[in-house]
């Protein structure tokens, strides 16, 4: 079956001259020769009836779901399209407290009252853990209200001001899944919808050594970055439809808004390439990709003074050294060794495996880490540095007072004061790291001591805050 790419290459090497856009007509880069806007014969993402629907229709399939959307704004608009689709204004959702800024924004823009759940944290690593059932149970227990109905038996309640939804993070950025069967389970039984942002996921349930995918387990609405795990372009994601809880209609009608009118046709190509070689060729990468890392956990046993820790997803690899901060060893790769990483926090480095990881990729890190680790022995860190680098996770569990909810402080006056005199002052904007893009605090909740030293600190130790229209990070917008 002829895909995307196939058909836009036949394009650029026919006679057809292009009087339409784009401007560059298709000629002098290399990169504009498959670059088209909706002509004639190659159909519309936002009313697919053709190839781009036949493209997404191949899509569900490999993901067994029962609709798959394209998204070329990235998750992001996949995040806000759900959460469109799935509430009104005014609702309760339960909402994970570690969720990607994108959740915090639909809140705030579609106006709904969030019920936050905070999830465990492994304290060696500094880590955010994933959502329990339990913890699920009990934050419904603690804020469905109830009202019992005329004509009603006794002891037969309607929900009243009841919570319509959940929205989690599974995988977290560094690989750790929720129990998202068991929560699917105790929200369906209330009839609650579960959006899972499973945007480092894409890759789950292609081999028994990663996770099954959100979709498997019960979730209603599903959104993975496909450029974050697999072989495509950035910013390109899907968007799940996995129960009959959310209409085809107001999905449709969300990802008109979210996206953009001029969808790239190179990263639908791209993107449907990617099915196609999943469909073709997935049993046996995967198999490889599992093989690797194993050959690359286990190589790593013998260091002393480095730990590897291997998480629900192994692709995530968790290094921390005894004797530096994450952020001394994530400079140290990347300057000395020329080894970018993903990301690092108080006391861990994040590197991230996919299948298209070289063999010279993980020797590389394997050589790294032994000639570092060589050079740790006998190197210790004071308690007071251990300390400052367990920041980022008891930062993120700071649990700030909300006065306000976010959409109700924007509309309040403003004034631009130090981040160092915050401290019982209600933000007027989020502050956060990039990655991995998880809110310290949101607009119209205080700033505590605590979190402004924190904050601080993280500062001084080289983190940018972002969020803050102040791009130095000196001041931060407080309701007056």
């Amino acid at each position: 079956m002829e895909g995307m790419l196939k058909k836009l290459q036949t394009l650029s090497e026919s006679d057809f001259y292009p009087y339409h856009m784009p401007g560059h007509k298709r000629c002098g880069n290399p990169y504009f020769a498959l670059d088209i806007t909706e002509i004639d014969g190659f159909d519309n993402l936002h009313h697919a009836t053709g190839m781009i629907k036949k493209a997404q229709e191949r899509a569900a399939k490999l993901y067994g779901t029962l609709d798959s959307y394209f998204l070329v704004n990235g998750s992001t608009c996949g995040i806000l399209t759900a959460m469109f689709a799935s509430f009104q204004k005014g609702d309760k959702v339960l909402v994970a407290r570690n969720c990607h800024k994108s959740v915090y924004h639909a809140l705030e823009i579609r106006g709904l009252r969030p019920i936050y759940i905070y999830p465990e944290t492994d304290e060696e690593y500094d880590i955010s853990v994933g959502i329990t059932a339990k913890q699920v149970v009990e934050a419904i227990e603690q804020h469905n209200e109830y009202r019992k109905e005329k004509g009603l038996s006794i002891g037969v309640c309607n929900y009243y001001d009841s919570i319509k939804g959940m929205v989690l993070t599974s995988p977290t950025y560094e690989g750790i899944t929720s129990d998202i069967k068991e929560i699917a389970e105790v929200l369906h039984k209330r009839d609650i919808i579960l959006i899972v942002d499973e945007a480092h996921g894409a890759h789950f349930g292609f081999h028994e050594a990663f996770p099954e995918s959100a979709i498997k387990q019960g979730a209603d609405l599903v959104i993975q970055s496909l450029h974050k795990t697999l072989p495509s372009m950035t910013q390109t994601a899907l968007l799940h439809r996995c129960s009959e809880r959310v209409s085809v209609d107001r999905i449709q009608k969300y990802l008109a808004v979210f996206q953009t009118s001029s969808p790239s046709y190179i990263f639908m190509a791209h993107m449907d390439e990617c099915v196609k070689m999943l469909e073709k060729k997935g049993p046996k990468l995967f198999q490889g990709f599992a093989d690797k890392l194993d050959d690359f956990y286990k190589s790593c046993e013998g260091l002393k003074h480095i730990k590897i820790r291997r998480t629900s997803d192994p692709g995530k690899i968790l290094i921390k050294a005894e004797v530096c901060s994450g952020r001394e060893l994530y400079d140290i790769l990347r300057t000395r060794f020329h080894l970018q990483m993903e990301m690092c926090a108080g006391n861990y480095v994040l590197g991230i495996m996919t299948i298209c990881d070289s063999e010279e990729g993980y020797k590389r890190l394997q050589d790294a880490l032994f000639c570092l680790d060589d050079e740790f022995a006998g190197m210790s860190l004071d308690k007071n540095e251990d300390d400052k680098r367990k920041t980022l996770v008891s930062l993120l569990n700071e649990r700030p007072d909300q006065y306000f909810r976010a959409y109700e402080a924007e509309t309040r006056e403003f004034e631009r004061i130090t981040l160092s005199k915050a401290a019982g002052r209600m933000s007027g904007e989020y502050l956060y790291l990039y990655p991995p893009g998880i809110p310290f605090i949101v607009p119209g909740e205080i700033f505590t001591k605590e979190l402004v030293k924190g904050l601080k600190s993280l500062q001084k130790m080289g983190y940018e805050l972002q969020g803050t229209t102040d791009l130095s990070g000196k001041t931060v917008k407080v309701v007056i």
